[in-house]
């Protein structure tokens, strides 16, 4: 069980990463009107929308998770282990938030046109089971193997 729990992580903790860096949506944007509109499409990364501070918060305490229960003894592990897939829950619900709530940002003299999901906004929803289930793993299969009925003082 800690095998695949580790390639969870791994798999998790890359797709989490990158998904902070990747543009969540593409946004058209026109200025001007008549023969003088311009249109220009526009990146918005995770930071840029409003509450995706959010989500990098709760990503980063999914790592602190996964952290905990894959060196934590007793209590720390336990609670890792079930708090993990908690969090990641919550998580993809912001997300999910997030990318249906998005109506788009426009810069000054500008309209919005059309918004488009993109890969980062993939990334952070296929991340987040990946992480959830890697710290239930993880905890699991390390049951007993360091708690403090066994360790020698």
């Amino acid at each position: 069980m800690v095998r695949i729990g580790w390639w969870l992580a791994l798999a998790g903790l890359v797709g989490g990463a990158a998904s902070i860096f990747v543009p969540w949506m593409h946004q058209l944007v026109v200025t001007g009107s008549g023969r003088r509109a311009r249109s220009s499409v526009e990146s918005i990364t995770v930071l840029n929308m409003p509450y995706g501070l959010w989500y990098v918060l709760f990503l980063c305490s999914l790592f602190a998770l996964v952290g905990t229960a894959a060196m934590g003894v007793g209590r720390g592990r336990k609670l890792a282990g079930v708090a993990g897939p908690i969090l990641s829950l919550l998580t993809a619900c912001i997300v999910v938030g997030l990318i249906i709530t998005y109506d788009g940002k426009a810069p000054a003299g500008g309209r919005i046109t059309d918004t488009a999901i993109t890969a980062g906004s993939w990334l952070g929803l296929a991340s987040l089971p990946l992480l959830g289930f890697a710290c239930g793993l993880i905890a699991i299969g390390r049951a007993g193997l360091y708690d403090a009925d066994y360790v020698l003082a």
